[in-house]
């Protein structure tokens, strides 16, 4: 089981109480009864437009070869997802070794 952890006082006395909801999830939200901080713990897309699935494909695709312009052209046709070349290169920049080890830990799992 994952303990949270408030982020502003560091204590594990947290409660789950609602969820967050906007236009890609619907997240888990947590009150800390000793800081009285409501937080949403960071899955490491905080503040990310797109959900995790486009951005790992786009990453994906990228990483495998795709150029930029037929990733972007992909994600157009088939998701429906209008980005720029430069978000995707960002995302490639900033989110592949953490879907490479997120990968890692999922083949240990199984």
């Amino acid at each position: 089981m994952m303990v949270i952890i408030c982020d502003t006082c560091k204590s594990e006395n947290v409660v789950k109480k609602g969820f967050r909801h906007n236009k890609n999830s619907k997240k888990q939200k947590y009150f800390c009864h000793d800081c009285k901080h409501w937080f949403v713990p960071d899955d490491g897309f905080k503040r990310m437009r797109h959900s995790p699935e486009i951005i790992a494909r786009a990453v994906h695709q990228h990483v495998d070869g795709f150029s930029l312009f037929k990733t972007k052209y992909h994600l157009y046709q088939h998701d429906n997802v209008k980005v720029s070349r430069w978000t995707i290169s960002l995302w490639t920049k900033k989110y592949s070794d953490f879907l490479k080890s997120a990968a890692s830990r999922n083949k240990t799992k199984a």
